[in-house]
């Protein structure tokens, strides 16, 4: 899943993640009858339904192929888990959808599409406009290793009910952010929406929920820190901008007290605290608004750009032929506009973000809008090594029973092993 957010085109990071489709290059399998090839996801049951439709329309037009549909239920950690296996084992399936996250770790063992997108190659993806971002993400050592298939950028979603009953405590409104609404707006904001109701000493609403870093990226964008330089050889999470970002962070989770520490609100997650009530705003991407469309909120929740930072706003595809017709199925118009009208996910295609929006909804607009300035999450070699250090040093910062300062731990992270495993450059120089 990638997520997008920022300062130029689209975005994975979020920061949010995108879901792309990925060819696997392993497509010898014996064990399969002529003319069966086989295809894994993972995901809700939701996303089980609409692969399963999605196979049901490339069976009608191509009588002669049958896809074998291999659904791991969940997030896709278990199912990376899983592909990780059939590596090791010669058994990946002929196609897989595979986050943005673990692609370059595996990406080697998949095949090049790059002569999918050629107008020689003959095939219809050639003459379809692409988001040249999200194809970008998906090319491992100057090959088209995937085909991006669906995302969306990250961005605030608001409990509009938080706001009422804040606004009922504190005897006066809480307006709802505009599209110019600045860090220092939301962070205004988050504080106004905290509140104990019942004067027990303990806070019954936060205003936030405190993201890990790749949904957190887009803040840290804004205060204009990277995280690495453009060839992602080098770590670059320091200096004034990074220690801002850091600072900022660490204001939310303990000077402001915006946000809930895991022992006031035990076993719950994001999604649920957002939908209880107990956190007013969330980032999350285009994929949460059809679960809560099905719930209380479905009327009473809204969305709102990435606040205006320091430097502006970002928010963050004999078998094998058989499997290369599916791969066009599942990038053509026809499944684009299929998968765009759930509301699940952005098409990868331009042309079907207008069955994204219809019928006319202004909280999926949000979600297009974004992408005039979402860009791509940097994807790190030795991905979960370098994803747990900077989620360890987040929960440093978020932790009051440390005194370390944002300049020294920034110092600890950029000299973490897994950072310097990563990125054996050196950084920055420092002005």
């Amino acid at each position: 899943m990638f997520v997008r957010q920022g300062i130029r085109l689209l975005i994975a990071a979020g920061v949010g993640w995108w879901l792309f489709a990925d060819t696997v290059a392993h497509y010898r399998n014996a064990a399969l009858p002529a003319g069966v090839i086989r295809f894994a996801h993972f995901g809700s049951y939701e996303d089980y339904e609409l692969w399963r439709d999605v196979i049901a329309d490339f069976e009608r037009e191509h009588p002669g192929i049958h896809v074998r549909q291999e659904y791991i239920p969940g997030m896709a950690g278990q199912y990376t888990t899983k592909m990780r296996q059939q590596i090791l084992s010669g058994t990946l399936p002929d196609v897989a959808l595979i986050q943005l996250a673990p692609f370059h770790e595996l990406a080697e063992h998949f095949a090049d599409l790059s002569d999918l997108l050629q107008a020689s190659s003959g095939s219809a993806l050639a003459t379809e406009p692409f988001d040249s971002t999200a194809l970008a993400a998906f090319r491992f050592r100057g090959a088209q290793r995937a085909l991006p298939v669906s995302g969306g950028p990250l961005l605030i979603y608001l409990n509009t009910q938080c706001f009422e009953r804040a606004a009922l405590r504190r005897g006066q409104p809480i307006p709802l952010p505009g599209d110019d609404w600045t860090l220092a707006d939301f962070r205004r904001t988050a504080k106004l929406l905290t509140c104990d109701f019942d004067d027990d000493g303990r806070i019954d609403q936060f205003g936030f929920w405190l993201p890990q870093w790749v949904y957190y990226l887009p803040f840290v964008w804004s205060f204009g820190a990277e995280l690495t330089d453009e060839t992602m050889s080098r770590w670059t999470l320091y200096g004034p901008a990074a220690e801002e970002a850091m600072a900022f962070y660490r204001s939310l989770a303990i000077g402001d007290r915006v946000c809930p520490r895991d022992d006031e609100v035990p076993q719950l997650f994001q999604d649920v605290g957002f939908l209880t009530g107990r956190v007013a705003m969330c980032v999350n991407g285009p994929w949460f608004q059809p679960f809560l469309a099905k719930t209380g909120l479905a009327t009473s929740y809204m969305i709102a750009p990435i606040p205006l930072g320091p430097a502006g706003r970002v928010t963050r595809p004999a078998r094998y032929l058989l499997a290369r017709q599916f791969v066009e199925h599942v990038t053509s118009a026809q499944a684009q506009d299929r998968i765009a009208r759930t509301g699940r996910a952005m098409p990868a295609r331009i042309q079907s973000l207008t069955s994204f929006a219809a019928p006319p909804d202004e909280k999926r607009r949000r979600f297009i809008d974004a992408l005039t300035y979402s860009r791509v999450q940097p994807v790190f070699p030795h991905f979960p090594d370098v994803d747990r250090a900077i989620n360890r040093t987040l929960g440093h910062l978020s932790d009051p029973g440390r005194n370390s300062s944002v300049t020294g731990l920034l110092d600890q992270l950029t000299h973490d092993p897994a950072i310097v495993g990563a990125f054996p450059q050196p950084g920055m120089i420092q002005p």
